[in-house]
């Protein structure tokens, strides 16, 4: 006798294995968005760390008396830190966007396909693209700190 090395599965198991899947992944999404609420109202997500540098130069300016060269160094350093901060802020999120619908549309080709809802032949290449979706990043923003403005008249 050949054994047949196909596993047969009965329609009560593949129904508990699909909850069993679809289980597991709703508690990866929970824990996912869990996260991305604990960022969102964390203090230490919208606290910059050098703070005290930038107030005590700021504080040592209004002391001394800034001159023009300086004020303009400085405006032109804060614009770039925040576009900066912008850039980095939604490049993060926009990761962390792809890897939750990545995610979500495992779970629900996963589910499909232990259903046999869909065929192996079909669920494979569609699971390919997620995984191409999940790594595609692209990013074409310069980076770096402005040059130090000219030499000019001193306030």
């Amino acid at each position: 006798m050949q054994s047949n090395p196909a596993v047969v599965l009965s329609e009560k198991s593949i129904y508990l294995m699909s909850l069993w899947v679809f289980g597991l992944g709703a508690l990866i999404v929970g824990f996912i968005i869990a996260f991305a609420l604990a960022l969102l109202f964390s203090a230490r997500w919208r606290q910059g760390s050098g703070g005290d540098y930038l107030e005590k130069y700021l504080h040592h300016m209004m002391m001394d008396g800034p001159n023009r060269r300086e004020i303009a160094y400085l405006g032109a350093i804060a614009t770039a830190a925040y576009a900066e901060y912008l850039t980095r802020r939604n490049e993060f999120w926009v990761t962390y966007g792809q890897t939750t619908v990545a995610v979500l549309l495992l779970i629900v080709i996963t589910v499909l396909l232990l259903t046999r809802t869909i065929n192996p032949d079909a669920g494979l290449p569609i699971l390919s693209g997620i995984a191409g979706f999940a790594i595609a990043k692209t990013t074409g923003n310069p980076r770096g700190v402005p040059p130090v403005p000219p030499e000019g008249r001193e306030g």
